[in-house]
């Protein structure tokens, strides 16, 4: 089992040296990053080679998770109780009349951190929280934690980001580290262990894939050419049913369904031979549509795959989804690609008609802000990847913007002729 440990250099370091004492059998693969956004880029290579991820903070795992792609399980060093009572028991050491203190902390939870000091009998003059927020890099909370600093709202700082800590160190000033404490860590350890252990078992599930060959033939075509393009195309089917230890049916005139594991569908050297097929189809004369589904029985895997179909058949674009655990994947191996959830519970329904939406649409949105880390989009953009009309696209954020969930934040100027595109930031 292989299992990577990424973040600022002394926290990789400490989980490393706390974690290989007690898993011998297990190979940790340290990533040292300095700073999130200048280095998540350099660890794309990571997948398909690890079993699991453990992060120095949830910081790196937001990164990692909304860019890498990785699809393992990932866990972070998270700074409760005893990382909170260490850093503490440092600055007592500095600051006998404790009680006085002005103190700034970072990514801690408020109330975990009021529980702390309540239930330990810690009382301190202030005490200021900044809590984890997705747009904030190290950046936002150094120039945060400078200001106050500034001016005399805090004494000291506590804070989870070696970055922060470096900074604030090499200007002599005040600064003391939140890190996870050993138990912490074995802690979350375990949580991951059982995470890997349970993506394997979900790994192992049913796996189907239905392709829908779409060819338009010439009025000269004979019937012989007919045939040695069918005979071409089972060809390219057979090898490839072979690839993944399956096998696969032609189910109608044009549609033919591949039958294997979950497991061997997300391989990388499966993702690349598919590519492959697809281009030799390409070459043979024909397009094609691809739905993907995985379940625990060949049933359930066949619906999974046919719904992805059906929606990779909308636009008759030829492209490649899937469906799985109520989510929606694709269209795959494309910039567009973005995941969203088909569950709808109540409260939800509930939600999307206070902004003014469809739940459909409500879901799809809010998968864009977390697939692509922004919230700010053009009508055009919207339209791409929406995969409709940028008239449709006005449409649904009407109401949005009406109900204050929405804003217009400025006017894209186009280069060529035609109206400006707006940009539109949502605000869910």
């Amino acid at each position: 089992m292989k299992i990577a440990i990424i973040g600022y250099p002394d926290s990789v370091k400490k989980i490393l040296k706390t974690l290989e004492l007690q898993y011998s059998h297990i190979r940790f693969l340290p990533y040292e990053i300095k700073q999130l956004r200048d280095s998540i880029e350099s660890l794309k290579d990571l997948k398909g080679r690890v079993d699991g991820v453990f992060s120095t903070g949830i910081g790196v795992h937001s990164e990692i998770v909304s860019k890498l792609g990785l699809n393992v399980p990932t866990v972070y060093s998270n700074r409760e109780a005893d990382s909170i009572l260490k850093a503490l028991w440092e600055v007592r050491e500095n600051y006998p009349n404790i009680n006085d203190l002005k103190v700034g902390f970072d990514i801690v939870e408020k109330d975990i951190l009021l529980d702390t000091l309540d239930e330990f009998g810690i009382t301190l003059a202030k005490v200021d929280v900044q809590e984890y927020e997705e747009d904030k890099t190290e950046l936002d909370f150094l120039d945060e934690h400078i200001k106050n600093l500034a001016k005399g709202e805090v004494h000291c700082i506590l804070t989870a980001f070696g970055y922060v800590y470096d900074y604030f160190k090499s200007k002599k000033k005040p600064v003391y580290r939140l890190q996870s404490t050993k138990n912490e860590i074995s802690g979350q350890m375990e949580a991951l262990l059982k995470d890997i252990k349970i993506n394997e078992n979900i790994k192992n599930r049913i796996g189907v894939k239905i392709v829908k060959v779409v060819k338009k033939y010439r009025k000269d075509e004979t019937e012989s050419d007919k045939i040695a393009f069918k005979t071409g195309l089972e060809g390219i089917f057979l090898k490839y049913s072979k690839n993944i230890h399956g096998n696969y049916q032609e189910i109608s005139e044009d549609e033919y369904i591949f039958f294997t594991t979950q497991k061997i569908l997300e391989t990388e050297e499966n993702e690349i031979n598919f590519l492959k097929i697809i281009n030799e189809i390409d070459i043979l004369g024909a397009k094609v549509a691809v739905g993907i589904g995985y379940a625990e029985n060949i049933q359930g895997a066949t619906i999974n795959a046919k719904k992805a179909l059906n929606i990779s058949l909308v636009n008759n674009k030829g492209e490649i989804f899937l469906f799985s655990d109520n989510k929606i994947r694709g269209p795959l191996y494309k910039k567009t690609r973005f995941d969203y959830s088909t569950k709808i519970s109540e409260n939800f329904e509930k939600e999307a008609k206070k902004i003014g939406i469809t739940p459909k649409y409500l879901s799809k949105l809010r998968a864009l802000h977390k697939t692509f880390g922004k919230r700010e989009f053009t009508s055009k953009e919207l339209s791409e990847i929406l995969e409709i009309t940028e008239r449709s696209v006005n449409r649904i954020i009407k109401p949005i913007i009406t109900s204050g969930y929405a804003e217009i934040i400025e006017y894209e100027v186009c280069t060529s002729a035609g109206r400006p595109r707006r940009v539109i930031r949502f605000n869910f």
